[in-house]
């Protein structure tokens, strides 16, 4: 199931989205962006993917730091999972960041 995005914001060059991960195993999908960024788990727990393997396991309140180009996803662990993805689009000419690709 994909997430629910519950808030965005953009202030001063700084690109946020919130969304949920409501039951334990919901996944948000993998994708790949053009710029480092960070995911701020808020709440709950989760596996953190990249380029199609689980390197790491996280709990609230975490930072967890998404290289530049690298396929991503983070897979709930709990119910209730808040995870914010925070860019920073300063000097990029960019309004939101870009996804290089969309992953089923």
């Amino acid at each position: 199931m994909e997430p629910e995005y519950v808030e965005f914001a953009e202030v001063d060059g700084m690109w946020v989205r919130a969304y949920t991960l409501e039951k334990r195993h919901h996944v948000a999908a993998q994708h790949a962006h053009e710029h480092d960024h960070i995911t701020l788990l808020a709440s709950g727990s989760v596996a953190f993917w990249r380029n199609g393997e689980q390197v790491s396991q996280h709990k609230a309140p975490a930072v967890i730091t998404v290289p530049a180009g690298s396929k991503h996803a983070f897979v709930a662990l709990s119910d209730n999972v808040v995870l914010c993805c925070l860019h920073n689009l300063r000097g990029t000419g960019e309004t939101a960041p870009k996804a290089l690709d969309e992953v089923s």
